[in-house]
């Protein structure tokens, strides 16, 4: 199940990184999927990681080193600042799922 979930959430990041920037391509809107949408899209996939599995160090960085690539098929060098936005978005992610499934966790304990 681990790897499964692991393997959907990867594509997912790549649908993100690869495929959402061909669609707004040459549009105004560029620029506010890559400072707004595309971090929120990343934060909301390492909230379902993490509330679903264990967090591990590795994922947020293989975020992170996922985006660099498309500095070069989209955008330019000063985009690498956005490899960082993208990891710490996924931390930040992670750290909601981990916050989530402990509340959720509690809720069902204390129920028993």
């Amino acid at each position: 199940m681990k790897n499964k979930s692991l393997l959907i959430n990867l594509v997912c990041v790549i649908l993100n990184f690869y495929v959402l920037p061909l669609l707004f391509r040459g549009n105004a809107n560029e620029t506010i999927l890559m400072l707004l949408v595309m971090p929120l899209i990343t934060i909301i996939l390492g909230t379902f990681y993490t509330s679903m599995n264990q967090p591990h160090w590795v994922y947020p960085v293989l975020v992170g080193v996922l985006f660099i690539p498309t500095m070069f098929l989209y955008y330019n060098l000063s985009a690498i600042i956005f490899a960082m936005i993208h990891f710490l978005a996924f931390v930040v992610g992670c750290l909601i799922g981990i916050i989530a499934k402990n509340l959720f966790l509690s809720k069902n304990l204390s129920r028993t």
